[in-house]
C-alpha cells in the first residue's frame, strides 16, 4: 500500500465515521514508468478504489462528510503526486544538461547514447581559411561511459527519499522550473597526439612573405602574401577546449602574420615580357607609384615621336606665362588641345607663347622642358608645320643611344621616362609639392596643375591605357600617335596610391590599331593590378 493510501486508512477514524478503504493498484509497475497529468486516465494508469463507508447518523454527520471529501481530494491528489515522482525518476528533469546538452526527459541511457554520439563528430580547426578536418580518434578523445554514467547517477538518486519527494511536489504545485544543473562527463585524449597534429599542421600551412606571381593568361598576378607561422602554445588550449565541448564544430588557430614584403619591380617586368613576348615592334613603358616612389623603367630612355603627348608642355608654359585665369578663348584652346588633340588650337597657344610667333612658341616649349631637366624631349616647330623648316640639329640622351631604332620624328622627340616625370610633377603640383613647385613657385601653381589634369580627364579617346583602369576611378591621360609610333601617358588614381603610366609602341613601316590599342589596354592593367592586385 503506498503512502498516501496508508495515511488514508490511518486518518479514517477521525471523521467519526467508520469507514473500510480497499485500494487496488492495477499494472501498477506500469503506472509508476509513466508520468504527468492527469495520471489516472490519459496515461493507462489503472486505480481502482472500493470504498465501503459505514457511517452512524449522528450529530454533527454533516461535517464528517465534508471532511471526508476533502480527505479523498488531498488522497488522490497525493496519489497523483506520488505516481509522477516515482515515474520521473528515470528521466532527467528540466535543467539538467551534461556539458551544455540538455538532457531533460531523457533516461540515463539516452544521455548516454547522444554524448557518445556527439564526441564522435570531427571537427574542422582552420589554419587562416583552410579548414582541416579533425577526427576525435586521431588524437585519443575517448569517452569514458562508466565514469559518466556514474555522474549522471547522481543526478537521478538526488531526486529520490522523502526530500525528492517533497521537492517535486513543490516544484509541480507551485509550478517552479528546477535549478539548472550541469553534470560533467569524463573523458580521456592524447596530449601526444594533440602537440603531433599541431606540429604537422605548422608543417604543412606555415610560410615566409610570398612575392606575388605574374598570370600571364589572366593579365594578373597572384598578389603577394604576408608571412604566417602557426603558434603551437596559444593555439593548444582553444583545441583542447573544442574537442572537449560535445556542441563545438570549428575552431581557428592562432596564426602569427609576417607583412608582405613590398613588391618586387622585377615581376611586374616579367609580366609585361611574357605580354610583350609576340609584339615584333619595340616597347616602352616608365610606371611609378607616387605615393610608394616604386617605378620601373621598360626601355623607358629611347626617345620616339613625342606626337601629341607634347600638348601637355605646350598647355603648362601657356599656364606660366599667365598671370591670372586664361580668357574664355584660351580657356577653349585649351580644352580643345587636351581633349580633341586639335593640332590648330595648339598651333594657336604656341602663338600665344612665342608672341604672335608659333616657331618661336615651340622653341620656348623646348627651353622650358629642358628647365625641367628633360634632356631628351623637344618641339623644334608647330604641328602640320615643318615645311621649310630645317630638322633642327638636337643631339639627345635618348636620339643619341643605337640599340633600338625607332625612327624618331627629328622636329618633335621625347622618352616615356620623360613624359612619366612630367606627369608626375603635374600630379605632385596639383597637391603643392614636387619639382614644378620647386622650380617655379610663383608662376605655376597647384591649381593650374589642377586644371590641366581635369582637363585631360575629359579625353575623348577612351581607349588605349585607360581601357585596362577599372571603370569609376580618376584617370587623366593623354595619348597620340603616328602611322609608326602610337603613344599614351596617364595619371591614375588608384586605391594603392596614384599611378603614373607612359607607353610607347613602335613598329615599323606601320602601327595597326586593331593591334596597339588591346596591349596598350593589357600594359595598364598589368601595372594597376600589379599594385592594386585583381578587382574586376
Amino acid at each position: 500500500m503506498c503512502p498516501v493510501c496508508r495515511a488514508m486508512v490511518q486518518s479514517a477514524p477521525q471523521l467519526n465515521a467508520s469507514v473500510s478503504i480497499i485500494i487496488k493498484f492495477c499494472s501498477l509497475s506500469q503506472a509508476i514508468s509513466l508520468s504527468g497529468p492527469p495520471l489516472l486516465t490519459a496515461l493507462g494508469f489503472q486505480v481502482y478504489c472500493a470504498l465501503e463507508v459505514n457511517v452512524e447518523e449522528h450529530r454533527g454527520g454533516g461535517v464528517g462528510w465534508l471532511g471526508f471529501a476533502i480527505l479523498t481530494l488531498l488522497i488522490l491528489v497525493g496519489a497523483w503526486l506520488y505516481a509522477g515522482w516515482k515515474s520521473s525518476q528515470r528521466v532527467f528533469p528540466q535543467g539538467v544538461s551534461i556539458a551544455g546538452l540538455s538532457m531533460a526527459g531523457m533516461t540515463r541511457e539516452q544521455a548516454l547514447a547522444m554524448l557518445s554520439e556527439a564526441y564522435a563528430q570531427p571537427i574542422t580547426v582552420y589554419y587562416e581559411e583552410r579548414p582541416i578536418l579533425l577526427v576525435p580518434e586521431m588524437v585519443g578523445l575517448v569517452l569514458n561511459v562508466e565514469a559518466t554514467s556514474a555522474n549522471l547517477d547522481q543526478v537521478l538518486l538526488a531526486q529520490g527519499g522523502l526530500q525528492g519527494f517533497i521537492e517535486y511536489a513543490l516544484d509541480t504545485i507551485w509550478r517552479r522550473e528546477s535549478p539548472p544543473q550541469d553534470v560533467r562527463p569524463v573523458l580521456s585524449y592524447s596530449r601526444e597526439r594533440i602537440d603531433a597534429f599541431l606540429r604537422r599542421t605548422a608543417q604543412q600551412f606555415d610560410h615566409p612573405p610570398l612575392d606575388p606571381v605574374p598570370l600571364p593568361e589572366a593579365d594578373t598576378f597572384r598578389p603577394a602574401q604576408p608571412g604566417t607561422t602557426l603558434d603551437i602554445d596559444a593555439s593548444l588550449a582553444p583545441l583542447i577546449a573544442t574537442l572537449l565541448s560535445p556542441t563545438a564544430t570549428e575552431m581557428r588557430l592562432v596564426v602569427e602574420l609576417e607583412p608582405a614584403r613590398a613588391a618586387s619591380m622585377t615581376v611586374l617586368r616579367d609580366a609585361l615580357d611574357a605580354k610583350l613576348e609576340d609584339f615584333t615592334g619595340i616597347a616602352s613603358l616608365f610606371v611609378k607609384n607616387l605615393d610608394t616612389g616604386q617605378e620601373l623603367c621598360y626601355n623607358c630612355n629611347i626617345a620616339f615621336s613625342g606626337v601629341s603627348l607634347l600638348k601637355i608642355p605646350v598647355v603648362l608654359e601657356r599656364y606660366r606665362q599667365l598671370d591670372s585665369a586664361p580668357d574664355a578663348d584660351t580657356l577653349a584652346l585649351i580644352n580643345a588641345t587636351l581633349t580633341e588633340s586639335d593640332n590648330a588650337s595648339a598651333n594657336m597657344i604656341l602663338q600665344q607663347i612665342g608672341a604672335g610667333n608659333p616657331y618661336s612658341g615651340a622653341l620656348q616649349v623646348t627651353d622650358f622642358v629642358r628647365t625641367m631637366g628633360l634632356q631628351s624631349t623637344f618641339l623644334a616647330a608647330p604641328y602640320d608645320l615643318k615645311e621649310g623648316v630645317p630638322p633642327p640639329d638636337f643631339s639627345t640622351p635618348g636620339n643619341s643611344q643605337t640599340s633600338y631604332a625607332t625612327e624618331p620624328d627629328p622636329y618633335i622627340q621625347t622618352t616615356a621616362l620623360e613624359m612619366g616625370l612630367l606627369l608626375e610633377g603635374l600630379g605632385q603640383c596639383s597637391q603643392g609639392t614636387g619639382m614644378l613647385r620647386m622650380l617655379f613657385p610663383r608662376e605655376i601653381l597647384p591649381a593650374e596643375c589642377e586644371a590641366i589634369l581635369t582637363t585631360m580627364e575629359r579625353n575623348q579617346v577612351t581607349a588605349l591605357l585607360k581601357a585596362g583602369i577599372p571603370e569609376g576611378l580618376r584617370v587623366a591621360h593623354k595619348n597620340g600617335w603616328t602611322g609608326q609610333t602610337h603613344a599614351d601617358v596617364a595619371l591614375v588614381y588608384s586605391p594603392n596610391g596614384r599611378l603614373v603610366i607612359a607607353a610607347f609602341l613602335y613598329q615599323p613601316e606601320w602601327l595597326v590599331w586593331e593591334e596597339s590599342a588591346p596591349l596598350f589596354s593589357d600594359l595598364g592593367r598589368l601595372s594597376y593590378r600589379f599594385f592594386n592586385g585583381e578587382t574586376e
